[in-house]
């Protein structure tokens, strides 16, 4: 929350060995106009599932960026936060229908010259809602190439610097960084998206995310932490990813723990002093490989979440809950979640 600062503890993962979350952007002479496509396959042999195709050939055509239902709205928001075009031009009556050209021209820095085209292809092999995170890190895949693809460069692109980090400093993500711009970005989709799940999968490995108390705009930090091979193995053996088949909103969700959070009860106020403290409990554990205390903090950590969201707010699906039930009678079995 803004007045008290937040704090996650965040881990990249592999799926399948793959990364799931991907994007293309090419210039193309010969052609004009703006081509966008939006891709789903599937994890196994990257079968084409589903997929949409929206033509940018006016500034009317970008209209629908708002609605995140909509065809390629993902893409639309981040050209228009690359400095496309200005969004209230998209809304004006009298300016709408004006070709989109001339600015494409300006955005890909060919003012003068021949005529292009532009083109973007996002690619996702996780189910639509599958509470990893996808939305949030797609966006930053589709900023990264764009922006490289076109010519401007924003903090935390350059994966081998990212990799170069020092462990256990914390780094301020600012405005013109690839998180602060995700974070833009899933405003104008109205998303309601926030900043741990593009800190959590576009940065590698572990960390701890974190945000400073009463500062606008909202100033993210990421602090690296450094895994000895043999805990990143363990860990590897014990975390299994299953796919329940109910997808859910991060936005429906949110608005329920956005009205929880604005009536200030007491049990609400403590669970969230309760969330930052265990993020740093995590990171403590997993730095010393203490693999049983993190899966008891994950647990009391979801605990914790679905506190937040509210019981009927359907965060817990009672399929779900069952699995977890008999997951935690056993003994053998640290993990919940």
């Amino acid at each position: 929350p803004f007045e008290y600062g937040g704090a996650v503890a965040c881990l990249a993962v592999l799926v399948d060995g793959k990364r799931p979350l991907r994007a293309q952007c090419r210039v193309l002479k010969g052609m004009t106009g703006i081509r966008l496509s939006t891709e789903s396959r599937s994890m196994s042999d990257e079968t084409l599932l589903r997929s949409s195709e929206t033509t940018i050939q006016t500034l009317a055509d970008l209209e629908g960026f708002n609605h995140p239902e909509s065809d390629c709205a993902l893409l639309k928001c981040a050209l228009i936060w690359l400095g496309l075009c200005p969004v209230n031009f998209i809304q004006d009556d009298d300016r709408k229908m004006q070709p989109i050209q001339p600015f494409l021209q300006k955005f890909c820095q060919r003012v003068g010259v021949n005529e292009v085209g532009l083109e973007i292809i996002s690619s996702s092999l996780l189910p639509t809602g599958s509470g990893m995170g996808s939305s949030s890190i797609l966006a930053g895949c589709i900023l990264a190439c764009v922006a490289k693809c076109i010519g401007i460069v924003l903090d935390g692109m350059d994966a081998k610097n990212s990799l170069n980090s020092t462990s256990g400093i914390a780094e301020t993500n600012g405005i013109n960084s690839l998180v602060h711009g995700v974070l833009m970005v899933e405003q104008l989709l109205s998303s309601g998206g926030g900043w741990q799940d593009q800190i959590g999968g576009l940065v590698g490995g572990l960390k701890l995310a974190t945000s400073d108390m009463n500062i606008l705009p909202l100033q993210t930090k990421t602090m690296r932490i450094n895994l000895p091979a043999e805990t990143v193995n363990n860990l590897n053996e014990r975390l299994i990813l299953i796919d329940t088949g109910k997808p859910r909103l991060a936005k429906n969700i949110l608005r329920n723990v956005l009205r929880r959070w604005a009536r200030r009860s007491s049990d609400i106020v403590a669970t969230v002093g309760e969330l930052v403290s265990e993020a740093s409990n995590a990171i403590d554990y997993a730095s010393k490989g203490d693999l049983n205390s993190l899966g008891a903090c994950m647990s009391k950590y979801w605990v914790l979440k679905k506190t937040m969201a509210g019981e009927s707010s359907g965060v817990e699906p009672e399929n779900i809950n069952r699995v977890l039930l008999m997951l935690s009678s056993s003994k053998k079995n640290h993990w919940r979640h």
